[in-house]
């Protein structure tokens, strides 16, 4: 077995793309051909977006600064001021707000053409252009890009036209933790740990469903114990994905698994992972008796080693575990995935 998986990078943004909650990049990707599907195609397209920004103009706002000065104007700091008023200088500390182009919106665009600059995975002609770009952007300054940072955007109407730049800017800066060899990406890297995968996978299959299909109500479920006694210790139940049946009374629990390696070794016994299967068996067990119904399914990265087993617990409820190739072509990933339900 593998010890990393390889996707290729069409899959990788689709992964991104749905984990981000970004279904307009989906269907972008959609109307593009494989072959022009490349880390420099995004780049190109963040390129476009800062260029068109640029032309409708940057988005400012009221901009809090301090500053040393001789002239008096803004707010007055007078305990920071002080020291000079007793040294008789003819300084004095002011808080002035400035109309300016130097927003958290404009720093993550200008942060991203500095990033691309220094990118080996990007075309020196896409290269050049993105260092006019940043070259347009003197007056603002630049941030250090992390994963808060992009969760904190708001969009409102006067800055909409900069949704789509940020989408694909958290789109490169997570492709940049992904290491690149040979027009495929390893998902697994030293900069990303197995938590950090694992909560992509989820979000990818949660918002996939959410995304792609009608019959089934979609919600990540927080189970209760049906125990008595104190609560207090016991642990919290909340599955990945839920999917109710909007006609009958059939629920699936999907629990997704993004791990190097889907089997254990016990005294020379290879098995799925334990815990693994007790929590999905757990979830299942809660389940309300109202549905007549209940399937329970583990969902690992093919990693080597192709599995798709079901277990039967009575008339009523089923445990499955399977593995799915995210190095398929992504309309086979997409067809498996809806043929589950």
């Amino acid at each position: 077995m593998s010890n990393s998986f390889k996707v290729p990078i069409r899959n990788v943004f689709y992964l991104l793309s749905y984990a981000n909650d970004l279904p307009e990049m989906v269907k972008s990707l959609n109307q593009v051909e494989d072959d022009l599907l490349t880390f420099d195609f995004l780049v190109e397209q963040f390129n476009r977006e800062v260029q068109s920004i640029l032309h409708k103009g940057l988005v400012r706002n009221y901009v809090s600064s301090i500053q040393e000065t001789s002239n008096l104007s803004g707010r007055l700091l007078l305990s920071e001021s002080m020291p000079y008023i007793m040294r008789r200088k003819p300084i004095v500390v002011c808080e002035k707000n400035e109309y300016s182009e130097d927003v958290l919106l404009n720093q993550i665009m200008k942060a991203t053409l500095e990033r691309i600059q220094w990118n080996n995975k990007v075309n020196e002609k896409n290269k050049r252009t993105s260092f006019h770009l940043r070259e347009e952007l003197y007056p603002v300054s630049e941030c250090v890009l992390t994963k808060e940072i992009f969760l904190r955007m708001k969009f409102h109407r006067h800055n909409m036209y900069y949704k789509r730049m940020i989408h694909i800017a958290y789109l490169l800066f997570e492709l940049d933790l992904l290491s690149h060899q040979s027009g495929e990406w390893s998902l697994f890297n030293a900069e990303i740990d197995d938590q950090a995968l694992n909560t992509i996978f989820e979000k990818f299959l949660f918002n996939f469903y959410r995304l792609e299909q009608r019959e089934y109500w979609i919600q990540s479920e927080r189970l209760g114990w049906n125990l008595k006694g104190n609560r207090a210790y016991l642990p919290g139940m909340l599955t990945d994905v839920s999917l109710t049946y909007r006609v009958e009374a059939k629920k699936i629990v999907i629990d997704a698994k993004y791990y190097k390696h889907m089997f254990q070794v016990y005294r020379d016994k290879t098995s799925f992972h334990s815990a693994n299967m007790y929590q999905l068996f757990t979830y299942l067990q809660h389940q309300p008796m109202k549905f007549e119904c209940v399937r329970g399914i583990l969902i690992y990265p093919y990693n080597g080693v192709e599995v798709n087993e079901i277990y039967h617990w009575d008339e009523r409820m089923t445990m499955e575990v399977m593995t799915i190739d995210l190095g398929a072509k992504w309309v086979t990933i997409k067809e498996t995935l809806l043929q589950l339900l």
